[in-house]
């Protein structure tokens, strides 16, 4: 959970500091009743001059969480547990004081609060699989319905109850059973007659093209795929 306040600029550094720091330990000492109050203690704490707050709360159940205070109005509640429903209800119990107390201790200024929802880690299903560009996705999974290593790369088909059959190359999500729609329009959605032809595929490495168009009864297919290692 994620607080932001509206600190405001000051034409003096020093003033700047002084005001953001009172801040942090407003915060801080603020918000410790409500991790005792939930049976944790607290292990660890450090103050940086400049850097705001890092606390640790630990609880006899093997939760915890870590509370971390930044000077320029950042607030952040990381809470770690065992996923069961217990472990859930007391995470929501807490983030709800959290937040509860945050609002009274502020008011109007905070300018928003986020909520993220858990990752879960150990699971038997990998359910998080990462874009190109870094962003981490969490997909539907309940099944692994083929998982090989082949000569050339690691091949993953995982069941989502969303999307149907998820085809994973070493890593990379290529396409799913409702991608059809999509292979259907690249071949031109019916418009084209390709029976008897001859076809040059540039690409579609997952085979998704090449899978439906042989259906459709060309002369040859040629599928033409640049790899690169």
């Amino acid at each position: 959970m994620a607080w932001e306040r509206d600190c405001g600029r000051r034409k003096s550094r020093g003033l700047e500091r002084v005001v953001r720091g009172a801040d942090c330990n407003a915060i801080f000492k603020g918000l410790q009743p409500i991790f005792q109050k939930q049976g944790m203690t607290e292990t660890f704490c450090h103050n940086w001059e400049d850097h705001g707050y890092l606390a640790t709360y630990v609880n006899k159940n093997g939760s915890f969480a870590n509370l971390r205070i930044y000077p320029h109005g950042l607030v952040l509640v990381d809470v770690q547990n065992y996923s069961d429903s217990n472990g859930r209800k007391e995470t929501e119990q807490l983030l709800n004081k959290v937040e509860e107390r945050m609002k009274e201790l502020f008011h109007g200024s905070i300018k928003r609060v986020k909520r993220l929802p858990g990752i879960v880690r150990g699971d038997a299903i990998d359910r998080y699989w990462p874009t190109a560009d870094g962003r981490l996705v969490e997909y539907d999974i309940d099944e692994v319905v083929y998982d090989e290593e082949s000569a050339y790369q690691n091949i993953k088909i995982l069941h989502s109850k969303q999307f149907g059959n998820i085809l994973i190359l070493s890593g990379d999500v290529n396409l799913a059973e409702s991608d059809l729609a999509y292979t259907q329009a690249i071949m031109g959605s019916g418009k084209e007659d390709y029976t008897d032809k001859e076809v040059l595929i540039l690409g579609g490495g997952d085979g998704g093209i090449l899978y439906e168009i042989v259906k459709l009864k060309p002369k040859m297919v040629t599928m033409v795929e640049i790899s690169f290692y």
